[in-house]
């Protein structure tokens, strides 16, 4: 009954990844309809390797390993033909990789398997891996730190207020009353740093190399000879890796060895490890580069915005002013760039993850091929589509620096017989959305997507979404319901007689309370209420799933109910006559929108819609009128028009004819009412109508109020098109002619010439 809707985080597949394997492959996540993403991985080819079975999917580590999860919230290791390694357990906080052990990082402990997927230990307070033999962990009850064997049994007496991670048999450890010693893996006391020493990393470097600090600035410091390696010349010494560490004097940054010889003199604005020896560094003159430790370029640029932050399968990145990336290799040298493209995520050698265009995709950078990007319209069944429209809201920056906001998507129905009923579903929907959660939950995060489906003649739309963000935050699945044949909107109330309460309560477990069920969504089969559960240190927020039957619910039904039929009664689309789906025979332009078909002078698009309520272009107007006048084709093109244009022919022809006489249309703007009858008074006249004279135009448009807005040499025009009955007024006694004509009005226009 457990089913897992979204996920706020996904576990870590946490390594440092080198070169891409032979034959690398990748997760992708897919948002099918049901508004639940699935995860599976592909190839470079695009091809499907592993199903989208997995709720969740991390990349494979070098170890040939990747942590998958399904929709209990468990989560399992697969290796790349997608077997169990390790089999499907309890989902921890990360899934961790070395070269020889896979951990399971829970709140207060970790649990160690080997590659092959057999049972190491569970530790509490475990950090890191074994090293040396030897496992440092973080007692959670006293706070302090020890070592441990694989067994389990302490490696030594002794418990620290602070500690590091063994490395060439040696670890630095400080003891409880402050003193700061170097031990062996037996225990034993190999060197007292002096009372003032203070470390600035629990790591020794290289042999014997520590970093210090007197508060102000850092130095290097030998724990054999015990004596300084350099002065506190540095007010910032990193981490070391490979033996390289990053040094700041003032504002300037350069590169240090264990031994504290200067490989780089410090004259780097600004420095960063990327990985695998690649530095990133900003110069003075406001350019960027990747260098190695020596300072030896590998790329240079000076169009930079953003990038350069990691080293992936040896390729990095970098943004540019005009929205492109950029891709360089390791060795140096431009792989390749994409245009329009944000958030690249390294997937491979030769794969990528970006979003571009407003959609996220997997491309392949040798080829510039898509491999795979998600779906944006879903075909609900009867012809009807969902087509997903994305809306984001900025906040701020939380105390960790990451944006917050709203990311949301949710859907634009599309294909109903009835336009308006279309409209007004379509306005609930998108209110629904961008109201969100609740008040209060308005000015929290919320990201997530949305499901949708015809349940008989009733459309199901629903969020899925979690509002806020880390411990606290919660799964939003709230949803609406509508008769897509009237645009009824529907709630439990509609499908379930009074006193439906207890009969529900009787049939949900009682595994929690009745109230903490919410957000029921009704389909064919019955109701479906859901338990939200948040998210807390330990558990991402979840969903549980509970499907009450119509038979269960056979007694609370209220079975002559529309809602019920309307439920149990598949939705049989009325066969248009026009042959557009956009058009039923009850759309009050209907025959006249047939005659245009049937005569070849109004067409739909490729969709099979007509679109009989957008508004009509001077184009439109030429091309048609052309058409159904049958006007021959001119040898030379309308001056001003390009003769690529798809509407040439037709504007061309118009003009020879005389029937653009007193206009200067702008073909591909929208035609004003009176502009298109001055074409028609031109149409009527070639056919031998006069002109009405100043007094029979006044005459004739005494009626229509609005009268003076009429563009004076227009007024006969309009004037002989109300007098051949083509046009009339408004109900409101108006004509509005700078308004516009639409299609469906224009169709019945050209059916009265």
């Amino acid at each position: 009954m457990l089913k897992k809707t979204i996920s706020a985080l996904f576990v870590a597949c946490i390594m440092v990844i080198g070169a891409a394997a032979a034959g690398a492959i990748f997760p992708v996540t897919r948002t099918d309809i049901d508004g639940v993403s699935r995860s599976g991985y592909l190839d470079e080819e695009g091809r499907t390797i592993l199903s989208f079975a997995y709720a969740q999917a991390g990349e494979f580590a070098d170890c040939g390993l990747a942590a998958v999860e399904d929709e209990k919230w468990q989560t399992a290791v697969i290796d790349r033909e997608g077997s169990l390694v390790i089999p499907y357990t309890a989902s921890p906080v990360s899934v961790d990789f070395s070269d020889d052990m896979v951990a399971y990082r829970y709140a207060d402990h970790s649990v160690y398997y080997t590659l092959q997927g057999e049972l190491v230990g569970s530790y509490a307070g475990a950090l890191d891996f074994f090293s040396d033999g030897l496992l440092l962990c973080k007692s959670p009850a006293s706070g302090l730190y020890s070592y441990v064997r694989q067994d389990g049994t302490a490696a030594f007496e002794g418990e620290y207020s602070d500690a590091g991670v063994f490395l060439n048999g040696r670890a630095l450890v400080r003891t409880t009353d402050g003193a700061y010693l170097a031990i062996d893996t037996q225990g034993q006391i190999l060197y007292t740093l002096e009372h003032h020493i203070t470390p600035s990393y629990m790591t020794i470097f290289g042999t014997d190399t520590v970093v210090l600090s007197d508060g102000t600035n850092q130095a290097l410091y030998s724990l054999e000879n015990g004596s300084y390696i350099t002065d506190f010349l540095y007010n910032t010494i990193s981490e070391f890796h490979g033996g390289v560490a990053m040094v700041r004097q003032a504002n300037r940054w350069g590169l240090m060895d264990t031994t504290g010889k200067l490989l780089t003199q410090p004259t780097y604005y600004y420095l960063s490890y990327m990985g695998d020896g690649l530095y990133a560094a900003r110069s003075e003159d406001g350019s960027a580069a990747a260098v190695d430790a020596n300072g030896n370029i590998a790329y240079r640029t000076l169009s930079y915005v953003g990038g350069f932050d990691e080293l992936r399968y040896g390729l990095a990145w970098h943004g540019t002013s005009d929205g492109s990336l950029i891709f360089f290799k390791k060795n140096g040298g431009y792989f390749a760039s994409l245009k329009n493209a944000e958030n690249p995520t390294l997937l491979s050698e030769n794969v990528v993850r970006v979003t571009q265009d407003g959609k996220q995709k997997y491309v392949n950078l040798s080829d510039g091929r898509t491999l795979f990007e998600q779906p944006t319209s879903f075909d609900l069944g009867k012809g009807v589509t969902a087509t997903t429209v994305h809306y984001e809201r900025f906040f701020g920056y939380q105390a960790d620096g990451s944006e917050y906001g709203w990311n949301v998507d949710f859907p634009e129905i599309s294909g109903l017989p009835d336009a308006d009923v279309q409209k007004k579903i379509n306005a609930a929907i998108r209110k629904f959305f961008l109201e969100g959660p609740s008040v209060s939950a308005e000015y929290e995060a919320l990201e997530g997507g949305y499901g949708a489906s015809l349940e008989g003649s009733v459309l199901v739309v629903w969020a899925n979404c979690v509002s806020g963000k880390g411990a606290g935050s919660s799964v939003w699945n709230n949803n609406l319901a509508f008769d897509i044949r009237t645009g009824e909107q529907y709630g439990l109330n509609d499908l379930l007689s009074s006193g439906y309460v207890e009969t529900v309560k009787a049939l949900l477990p009682d595994t929690h309370a009745f109230y903490l069920y919410s957000f029921p969504r009704m389909s064919t089969k019955g109701v479906t209420y859901y338990y939200n559960e948040y998210e807390s240190e330990t558990r991402r927020a979840y969903t549980e799933s509970y499907l009450l039957t119509f038979e269960q619910l056979q007694e609370a039904v209220d079975q002559s109910g529309e809602c019920y039929q309307a439920l149990k009664t598949p939705f049989v689309r009325e066969t248009s006559l026009t042959g557009f789906r956009d058009v039923p025979n009850s759309h009050w332009a209907a025959e006249y929108i047939q005659q245009v078909k049937q005569d070849g002078v109004m067409q739909g698009d490729a969709d099979g819609l007509f679109r009989p309520d957008d508004l009509l272009t001077g184009a439109e107007l030429c091309a048609t009128i052309a058409r159904s006048a049958a006007l021959e084709t001119p040898d030379t093109v309308m001056e001003g028009v390009s003769a690529d244009a798809w509407y040439a022919k037709d504007v061309s022809a118009m003009q020879a004819a005389g029937l653009l006489d007193g206009l200067e249309l702008d073909f591909t703007a929208l035609v004003s009412r009176e502009e298109a009858m001055q074409v028609f008074a031109n149409l009527l006249v070639g056919k031998g109508s006069a002109l009405p004279d100043e007094t029979e135009t006044d005459e004739l448009l005494s009626a229509i109020s609005d009268q003076e807005t009429i563009t004076p040499e227009y007024r006969a025009a309009v004037a002989l098109c109300m007098q051949k009955g083509l046009v009339k007024g408004y109900a409101d006694g108006t004509l509005q002619p700078a308004g516009n004509f639409t299609r469906a009005e224009f169709a019945k226009l050209l059916t009265m010439l």
